[in-house]
């Protein structure tokens, strides 16, 4: 079996996996599926990595081909293609003022780019293996890379320098990501911990408790707790200041991709390569609900702006949309001709970007009431 990495978490493709895809999704009746209303084409190897602009009106594709793309929203027309990286986008995110990007790539490089004109703007140098994480932080003015040469590294977005290196995790990186006030840096390993970093000073906390490698770790809505997700079959949330494990969720029963919190911080949607996402209650750590319908491992998922509606991307060639309250299938979004790897909601809500094994990345209008 082979793995990709995508923003936050190990996607496992081959084997078993692409042996047993089916031409068409269960639990999906004709009045329920919806088709592409925009197919953005271009790249020339698998698309694994999506995001939208902030004001919505661009889509940006990150591909194995080495390059990134970024779409009118409204035409499906590329605007620009990024070259530059010799090896696969592996990670994607746009700044918090909308202007400029960031690509994590496999040539263990991650470059900032003009979201307007394509320009790349800075290289960030320095990672020893591939880079499969980039974000900016709160205030735009710096970037963190997470790498699998057991780092992650702070730059300036501004003049691409070196800031700070977090050393300690005895294997590769899978996601790194800041705390909302910016003063904090938290890492997701192979080596089965997160680590919590403090940025100007060192390590603060190590949280252990997993029996596999973790995908991916965040902060909750208000900084005080840690989730983390993991191939042992189980999210974990932990107290962000002692390191405490305070719930272990269980219930899946293939490893755990993701897990995101919901808005008001009270419930954790989890998504699983048993073809199932999950949803689990906070206070007591039980799984309150299982969305059930794909065939295959899903990879992604994310909650609408309301809370109300669940959204998944799976292998089974898929996009679906739930109703959080009875787990319900609403919609089932199909035209891909193989794994989607990447999907989320336009900043409107109104739309859902997905990228694929195919090459594209296709826009769905989001028609639930």
């Amino acid at each position: 079996m082979t793995t990709r990495v995508a923003p936050g978490r190990l996607i496992h493709t081959g084997g078993s996996v692409a042996d047993t895809l089916s031409s068409a999704t269960p639990h999906a009746s004709p009045r329920d599926v919806s088709f592409p209303t925009l197919v953005l084409a271009g790249h020339a190897a698998a698309v694994c990595t999506t995001a939208w602009s902030k004001d919505g009106t661009k889509a940006v594709t990150g591909s194995e081909d080495n390059t990134a793309k970024i779409f009118d929203a409204r035409t499906g027309h590329c605007l620009e293609t990024l070259v530059g990286h010799e090896g696969p986008i592996l990670g994607l995110a746009t700044s918090p003022n909308g202007t400029r990007l960031v690509t994590a790539s496999g040539d263990r490089t991650a470059r900032i780019w003009n979201l307007t004109n394509g320009s790349c703007l800075k290289i960030l140098e320095g990672h020893t293996g591939q880079v499969f994480s980039a974000c900016f932080s709160p205030d735009g003015r710096q970037v963190l890379t997470a790498g699998g040469d057991r780092t992650a590294r702070l730059w300036s977005a501004e003049s691409g320098e070196l800031l700070q290196k977090f050393s300690g995790h005895s294997a590769a990186l899978y996601s790194a990501v800041f705390s909302s006030d910016g003063r904090q840096v938290l890492t997701a390993s192979h080596d089965k911990t997160a680590k919590l970093f403090r940025i100007g000073g060192g390590l603060e906390q190590t949280f252990i408790g997993h029996a596999a490698h973790i995908y991916q770790a965040i902060f909750s809505p208000n900084g005080r707790k840690v989730l983390t997700a993991s191939a042992d079959k189980t999210a974990r949330l932990f107290d962000s200041e002692t390191g405490a494990c305070l719930q272990v969720m269980c219930g899946h029963q293939e490893g755990v991709y993701m897990a995101i919190f919901a808005e008001d911080g009270k419930s954790v949607l989890t998504a699983s390569a048993d073809t199932t996402a999950g949803l689990f209650d906070v206070a007591s750590g039980r799984l309150m609900r299982i969305f059930a319908g794909h065939s295959l491992a899903v990879h992604t998922v994310g909650f609408s702006d309301d809370g109300k509606r669940v959204l998944t991307a799976a292998d089974d060639r898929s996009v679906r949309v739930f109703d959080v309250e009875t787990g319900d299938s609403l919609r089932c979004f199909e035209g891909h001709g193989d794994h989607v790897y990447s999907a989320c909601f336009s900043p409107n809500f109104k739309q859902v970007l997905a990228g694929a094994e195919d090459s594209t990345a296709k826009i769905f209008d989001v028609d639930v009431h």
